[in-house]
């Protein structure tokens, strides 16, 4: 999964109809990836009009903030334990999510999607990262800031 793949699937909303949710604690390692890939996305300007919210372990608190966009789509943005990879970015829809591959925060990642649904009938999306290290006060990786580095293309090197 790249950028490009991702606007390709996205394509078929109104920007203005998109909302990224950006889960993690920035404190722990890779966790704050989510963070850092939101922040990054929400600066392409291929994506100019779709809103982005850092809800950080907390998306529960931003419920009424969410279905007020009414989306058509919402993207979930965190690590994710689906792949041996540290770095592996991966789009995937809720379907094909397992319930323990996704988010390991207070409320299950899968009721907030089931709430933020029966308000606003949408799709649910989850872009996920793999984590090398979530351990509280260690730096992100440089394996999962390649792999983000990677997602834009814009690896030095490459």
């Amino acid at each position: 999964m790249n950028f490009k793949d991702l606007t390709k699937v996205l394509n078929k909303f109104q920007r203005d109809k998109l909302v990224f949710i950006g889960l993690g604690n920035p404190l722990c390692g890779d966790d704050a990836a989510g963070q850092i890939l939101l922040e990054r996305l929400a600066h392409r300007t291929e994506l100019a009009g779709a809103h982005f919210m850092f809800t950080g372990s907390t998306p529960e608190n931003y419920l009424t903030k969410i279905t007020k966009k009414e989306p058509d789509a919402v993207i979930f943005i965190d690590t994710a334990r689906f792949n041996p990879i540290p770095g592996k970015i991966e789009f995937l829809e809720e379907r094909n999510l397992s319930p323990t591959d996704f988010s390991t925060h207070t409320f299950s990642i899968e009721m907030i999607a089931a709430y933020i649904t029966s308000v606003r009938p949408c799709r649910i999306f989850y872009l996920g990262i793999e984590p090398k290290s979530t351990e509280m006060h260690e730096p992100l990786s440089k394996s999962v800031q390649d792999g983000i580095d990677d997602f834009f293309g814009e690896r030095n090197g490459k």
